[in-house]
């Protein structure tokens, strides 16, 4: 046990100096940080991780379930244009697989974490779960999706709809109907942990940042909206504990 923790605050400290750096380019000449373009995949990545060996092995293996059907869907629709619409992926997140990217497992399930750390901490009768599961995982993309496709340039969307910040509005419907599918899956306990904790504050603090760097400042907004309540409903709460991972 205690080596597995060690391993857990090895990526997580890993992550933390990947955030950092993330949040100083958006300030610094980028000419300082050159060859970084591995940083964002390994970024997602180690906070994928961190989400998943905090867990116990059945939520763990629910967990890459749930990035996995997140992925076949970004393959439909990047081969079908539904559920999302019509768009493609950059070569900015590295290896692809039928033109998505394989870290995409990884958002998937980073989003998917989220959602369940704060459901957990709310008094939620069961027939709402894939409501409330959907809603803050479609929130989520609000924040994410703008720049990722805008100033990122992660992906690109072929469309002549404006929509929001230039995704269009079936996209957030698509976000919506795949996190219902990933909300029936047979979820039964959720671990609370310190370090996933941190990743679920840092990772949405980077998109923050790097929105109103960028000057995306609504989705900013909804970011810093969606990262309060979360905080404000943990300190709430009876139930987390803030205890040595050790």
């Amino acid at each position: 046990m205690i080596i597995k923790k060690l391993i857990s605050l090895s990526i997580l400290i890993f992550f933390i100096i990947l955030f950092c750096g993330g949040v100083l380019i958006q300030f610094l000449n980028e000419d300082m940080f050159k060859n970084t373009e591995w940083t964002p995949p390994v970024f997602i990545l180690t906070a994928a991780i961190i989400c998943i060996i905090n867990q116990k092995t059945r939520t763990a293996a629910l967990l890459i379930i749930a990035g996995l059907i997140g992925f076949l869907s970004e393959i439909v629709g990047v081969i079908t244009s539904f559920p999302y619409g019509e768009y493609e992926y950059t070569d900015k997140l590295g290896i692809k697989i039928f033109d998505v990217p394989i870290v995409l497992i990884c958002a998937w399930i980073i989003v998917s974490s989220f959602a369940l750390d704060l459901i957990s901490f709310l008094k939620l009768k069961k027939i709402f779960f894939p409501f409330v599961f959907a809603s803050i995982t479609t929130y989520y993309d609000l924040l994410i999706d703008p720049l990722m496709s805008g100033p990122l340039n992660y992906w690109v969307w072929r469309t002549e709809s404006e929509g929001f910040y230039g995704v269009p509005l079936e996209n957030f419907f698509g976000w919506f109907l795949v996190s219902l599918f990933i909300s029936i899956l047979p979820w039964k306990t959720w671990g609370n942990s310190l370090f996933p904790l941190v990743v679920n504050i840092l990772l949405p603090t980077f998109f923050i940042v790097t929105s109103i760097v960028n000057k995306i400042y609504f989705p900013g907004i909804l970011g810093m909206l969606m990262l309060t309540f979360y905080v404000i409903v943990i300190l709430k709460s009876k139930k987390f504990k803030l205890e040595s991972p050790f």
